[in-house]
């Protein structure tokens, strides 16, 4: 079977090198939907790469929070249970249940309240302090995130070591609220993060349960990571407990959401240019079946069997499709070096700010695995497109074919 294989791309060889222009061109016509797709498709994956690492280097991805979820039409509620299975996740270094609450100070300024464990903010949410210090267990204190805490200071007049007058809504059993005011002692305020606790009030999470009056329920549990790489393992097991995970990790999926499509859709545009390579191959295989009609005849007349007349066809279709695919490759890669070179300030001025990072490497991704689907892309084309001409030409009737063909 192998030396057979073998003859066939020998003879399909020669046919080939007979008509070497026609061969490059149809090639060429393959090549230029490859470059098409690599090109496009480089482009699509460098920005989604360039995305996902500006957003790792400015966002805390080791940091989730689990929260409660609806499954089944049921509530998955974070219980001590919960809080154990959450504890023993692989990859999990350290975890910490907290109370989310909304207060408000006396002159109406909305605060968004964080209880927990004080050995929970120093393993979990690892601060750094921009001033003061952490909180007490079991005490009235507070540390304020960057962005509040300028927010009191600058409209309040808080400053650290004041005491701030909170107002903790409750309501009677007519139904009717009534605000307790509380105080707190400002302790600490945490440097900028970029994240969510710039925004954040965090006490004692006792002090937050017996301000509640429910010291048994927790709205989520905090989680530290060990390490970025197995962020998403670990978001899977919280979802396998029926639990919801939040974190800097859903930037990374809404980019991956967004460039699916984008690639997508540049793929599509760019395999237009392919069907017209595969038109070019079926009428060039065409052409070539009727210039050697007679030959084939003789060829089917001594013992060639129509199987045989298909695989030679298929040979040459295959030699096209190398052809192709090396050519439409190594314009793919030259095509994304154009498009890094004279396309990258246009993309980073769109982009802003926020993907500035851009600009210190390349927007297209060139990958082993892209090439290797390009050459595939080629092959497998060309040997589509020669279907209908190899099947043509096995159908010949050896005796008519010899009398008319040329």
């Amino acid at each position: 079977m192998i030396a057979r294989l073998v003859e066939y791309l020998v003879v399909s060889a020669r046919q080939v090198t007979r008509k070497r222009m026609r061969v490059f061109l149809t090639a060429l016509g393959i090549a230029i939907g490859v470059a098409a797709v690599v090109g496009t498709v480089s482009l699509g994956e460098g920005i989604r790469y360039q995305a996902v690492e500006a957003i790792k280097e400015q966002s805390d991805l080791t940091l989730i929070e689990a929260t409660a979820d609806i499954r089944g039409g049921a509530i998955q509620f974070i219980t001590p249970a919960k809080i154990d299975e959450l504890d023993a996740i692989p990859h999990a270094a350290a975890s910490s249940a907290v109370v989310r609450e909304a207060y408000a100070t006396k002159r109406q300024t909305y605060l968004e309240v964080v209880g927990i464990d004080p050995g929970g903010i120093e393993n979990v949410i690892r601060p750094k302090y921009l001033k003061g210090e952490p909180l007490a267990t079991g005490s009235r204190q507070a540390v304020l995130g960057h962005d509040i805490a300028e927010t009191l200071q600058r409209y309040e007049g808080v400053r650290l070591g004041d005491t701030i007058p909170i107002l903790v809504r409750r309501y009677d059993e007519n139904g009717m609220p009534v605000d307790e005011e509380v105080d707190f002692t400002l302790v600490g305020v945490l440097q900028e993060r970029d994240d969510a606790f710039d925004q954040v009030m965090l006490i004692d999470r006792g002090v937050a349960q017996e301000l509640r009056g429910d010291d048994t329920t927790f709205d989520g549990v905090l989680i530290r990571i060990d390490s970025p790489d197995a962020v998403f393992a670990v978001v899977d097991d919280v979802k396998t407990l029926g639990l919801t995970a939040e974190g800097a990790f859903q930037q990374i999926e809404s980019v991956n959401r967004l460039m699916d499509v984008v690639v997508l859709i540049l793929a599509f545009f760019a395999g237009v240019s392919l069907i017209v390579g595969a038109l070019m191959i079926v009428n060039t295989m065409v052409m070539s079946v009727f210039e050697r009609t007679r030959e084939i005849g003789i060829t089917m007349a001594i013992g060639a069997s129509p199987g045989d007349v298909v695989h030679l066809i298929l040979a040459e279709c295959l030699y096209i499709g190398l052809i192709g695919g090396v050519l439409g490759d190594l314009l793919g890669v030259a095509f994304s070096g154009v498009i890094n070179t004279f396309g990258r300030p246009f993309i980073v001025a769109q982009l802003g700010d926020t993907f500035s990072t851009f600009s210190d490497g390349d927007i297209t991704l060139i990958t082993p695995e892209l090439l290797v689907i390009g050459m595939t892309i080629a092959i497998a084309l060309s040997l589509v497109s020669g279907l209908y001409p190899a099947l043509k030409a096995s159908h010949l009737n050896p005796v008519t074919a010899i009398r008319t063909g040329v």
